[in-house]
C-alpha cells in the first residue's frame, strides 16, 4: 500500500546520521571559505570531520559493520557550500569572447559537470571520514558488542 502525506516523509537512520554530520560541517565549511577571502577555492577539511561524526554515530548505533554510505551522504550535504563557486563560473562566462549560442550551451554543461565533480569529491571525502569514524567507534567503545543470548 502506498502512503501519501506527512507520514510517508519518514527519515531513515542512515539519513538522520548523514544529516547530523553534514549539517554540522556546513557552518565550518562556509566559515573557512569566508576566511579564505571568498576566492576560487574551498576546503573540504570540515566535510571530512562531518563524515567522521556521521560514521561514528551510525557505527555506534548500527548492527551491521559497514556504514560508509552514511559518510558519502554527509559529505554531499557538507559540500553544498562549494556550489557558491558556480557564481565565479557565471561571472567568467559573461566575459568569454565566444558566440552567444556557444555560451548558452557551454555554461549549463560546465555547471552540471562542476556540480557532479564537486559533490562527488565531497562525498568521497565524507566516505573516508565515515570510515575513520566507524573505526573510532569500535576503538573507543562507542560500538558495543552484541550480547550472547539463548
Amino acid at each position: 500500500m502506498v502512503q501519501n502525506g506527512p507520514s510517508s516523509l519518514h527519515v531513515t537512520e542512515t539519513w538522520t546520521y548523514a544529516l547530523i554530520g553534514g549539517i554540522a560541517s556546513l557552518p565550518f565549511t562556509v566559515g573557512s571559505y569566508w576566511l579564505s577571502g571568498m576566492g576560487s577555492e574551498i576546503s573540504l577539511n570540515m566535510v571530512f570531520f562531518g563524515g567522521l561524526v556521521a560514521g561514528y554515530l551510525a557505527s555506534a548505533a548500527a548492527t551491521e559493520p559497514d556504514v560508509s554510505h552514511v559518510g558519502f551522504r554527509a559529505g554531499v550535504i557538507g559540500g553544498l557550500p562549494g556550489l557558491w563557486l558556480l557564481v565565479d563560473l557565471f561571472v567568467a562566462a559573461i566575459t568569454w569572447g565566444s558566440p552567444l549560442w556557444f555560451r548558452f550551451v557551454a555554461i549549463p554543461l560546465l555547471a552540471v559537470g562542476f556540480t557532479i565533480a564537486l559533490l562527488g569529491f565531497a562525498g568521497i571525502v565524507g566516505f573516508l571520514g565515515s570510515k575513520v569514524g566507524g573505526w573510532l567507534a569500535t576503538k573507543t567503545g562507542g560500538k558495543r558488542p552484541a550480547a550472547v543470548g539463548n
